[in-house]
């Protein structure tokens, strides 16, 4: 089960644990004003900090692109030989001052995901993988790629929180975070302006914004608007509490998929706990042609008619989440069939599509995301796009 799904039990935890206090200023990070982010190096050590690393895992050659944002990690990586996206969650269960945690989402059906424990220095990271039944254990060795981008990136964001101090007993919470990737050259302005339209749900209201402007001025949104949201809620409700289901939380947490020969392609991840049982999430996938600066579209990548897609999607899913042939889909999922949605994304020997809680399957099934090798791909692969990926 993904690791995210505890989120909200484990941040319900701590607010519950809360006392009042007064609300601490937004974490930031430190950006120009003008309508890109050049000029910004981001180390390892940072709080805020994008890279794309590539070493071994196992004695294996792999790339992985990691983004630390406060104290929210979010990372993937991919074996050179395989290249099919190994996409990892931050594992809540486990803290240190000098490591990062994190989870494969790769074995949603028994819980036993292989995990990674690793170490941040300026020279890189160094840490073990820990195979899902703790048996096997292979060291990670990871240094700062020397691959050349489409598009220079760095993480831009903000964190901050606010707390409701009119109740007696308790003191809901609301904590917001935004994290984006960003290009931190003039020339690539226009992903910026993209980027800051697909946070913002298209608002007018950013364009006139940097990109650091535009996640500043979200999260701060977020906190101004938080009294009055409680106040409204409160209607009618005794004060003696609890008032757990007045927490808020807001997460939002950009990386990087893939960044080579002219493409780019990027999730975004969102989390909103709103009160209930838990919270909603989904990641959402974006592939850009940097050097045509436009949003791609699947027919950019291929053409294949819908039965061809329907098949190739059944038979990588029953391969990948392990279920047998004669088992009917919808023992599983709602659906009885499965359809190619616009919540793709590729990596460098494949082509990804990503399903967010109930859209296919429950909750407790988790995000699903079915990868399909370009080789079973081959004969729909558009040629532009083939020749630019030396498919």
């Amino acid at each position: 089960m993904y690791n995210r799904i505890f989120i909200g039990c484990l941040f319900l935890l701590t607010l519950l644990a809360c006392k009042n206090e007064d609300k601490k200023p937004a974490d930031t990070t430190v950006a120009p004003g003008d309508s890109t982010t050049s000029k910004i190096t981001q180390s390892l050590t940072g709080t805020y900090f994008f890279k794309t690393l590539e070493g071994t895992i196992a004695g294996k050659p792999v790339v992985m692109n990691i983004v630390k944002a406060a104290d929210r990690i979010d990372a993937n990586y991919y074996y050179v030989e395989q290249g099919q996206t190994i996409f990892l969650s931050r594992n809540w269960e486990k803290a240190g001052k000098d490591s990062i945690y994190l989870i494969e989402i790769t074995n949603v059906t028994s819980g036993k995901s292989p995990s990674l424990a690793m170490a941040i220095s300026g020279e890189g990271i160094r840490g073990r993988w820990v195979s899902g039944d703790e048996k096997t254990s292979y060291p990670i060795d990871l240094r700062e790629a020397t691959i050349q981008p489409s598009v220079n990136v760095i993480a831009v964001g903000a964190v901050d929180s606010a707390r409701y101090l009119k109740l007696k007993k308790d003191t809901p919470t609301l904590t917001t975070a935004v994290s984006v990737i960003a290009a931190s050259d003039e020339k690539d302005a226009w992903l910026n302006e993209k980027v800051k339209s697909l946070i913002s749900g298209g608002k007018k209201n950013m364009s006139g914004l940097s990109i650091q402007q535009a996640v500043n001025h979200l999260v701060k949104q977020a906190v101004d608007g938080y009294a009055a949201e409680v106040d409204s809620s409160l209607v009618g409700v005794a004060d003696d509490g609890p008032h757990y289901f007045l927490n808020r939380e807001y997460e939002t947490l950009g990386n990087v998929i893939y960044n080579q020969n002219g493409f780019l392609v990027l999730s975004i991840y969102n989390y909103a706990y709103t009160g209930g049982a838990h919270g909603n999430y989904g990641t959402s996938m974006y592939c850009f042609d940097i050097n045509a600066q436009k949003q791609m579209t699947l027919g950019d990548i291929l053409s294949a008619d819908s039965v061809a897609l329907r098949r190739l999607l059944e038979q990588n899913y029953r391969k990948q989440y392990a279920v047998p042939a004669p088992t009917p889909l919808n023992s599983r999922l709602f659906v009885k069939s499965l359809e190619p949605n616009n919540n793709f994304y590729f990596s460098p020997k494949g082509l990804g599509f990503s399903y967010s809680p109930y859209e296919i399957a429950s909750y407790a099934d988790g995000e699903i995301k079915i990868w399909i090798p370009f080789s079973e791909l081959k004969p729909y692969l558009n040629a532009d796009f083939a020749r630019r990926m030396s498919l």
